[in-house]
């Protein structure tokens, strides 16, 4: 028996160090999300009249308080450190997985564009009415995030979040639908 089978932790412990593609897209995204968010906190923009503790708040208010007054200057503080540290982390295992790829990084981004996806946007015949749908509620959720955020620095927004969500995680559920193969027609 090897020490990965007598040790579920380590196995586990691997598995986060190690995703499968499906996963890095996925810890590449949020990374990447999670440094832009503390970009726009350092600079003031991600709520209207607060500063965000990461501390705080991933400790729901444990360690201090999650929302401190909001000065006219940049302000920088340790939670914004450690927060970066780890979504660069987080998007840096993501894109190691990507990296060794064929295509690499750059593939990667290119196919965030480029893909079977967004020719869906306006014509139902390449995949049906549930890739036409998932597509625009994908677009439709993002689109939303960034407008709110933009346009009310709503960044944090419980609401917006949840709407986002809603919209994106139906559209990816569609276009998995869409991408799904045929089953039997036999049911017995």
């Amino acid at each position: 028996m090897s020490t990965e089978e007598s040790d579920p932790a380590s196995s586990v412990v691997l598995m986060l160090l190690n995703p499968s593609r499906r996963m890095a897209n996925w810890y590449a995204c949020l990374g990447m999300l999670g440094i832009f968010l503390a970009i726009l906190n350092i600079c003031g923009y991600i709520h209207p009249t607060s500063h965000l503790s990461w501390g705080g708040l991933l400790t729901f208010e444990a360690t201090n308080a999650a929302f401190e007054p909001k000065s006219n200057e940049i302000q920088f503080v340790l939670s914004d450190a450690v927060f970066i540290g780890l979504c660069t982390g987080l998007s840096g295992i993501g894109f190691r997985t990507i990296n060794n790829d064929k295509d690499g990084i750059a593939g990667w981004f290119k196919s965030l564009l480029v893909n079977e996806t967004w020719p869906a946007l306006a014509d139902p015949e390449l995949g049906g009415w549930n890739k036409l749908f998932g597509a625009w509620s994908l677009l439709l959720g993002i689109v939303f995030y960034f407008f709110y955020g933009i346009s009310y620095t709503g960044w944090i927004d419980i609401g917006v979040y949840s709407m986002s969500v809603a919209l994106i995680a139906f559209g990816l559920a569609l276009l998995m639908a869409a991408n799904a193969p045929e089953g039997d027609d036999n049911l017995d």
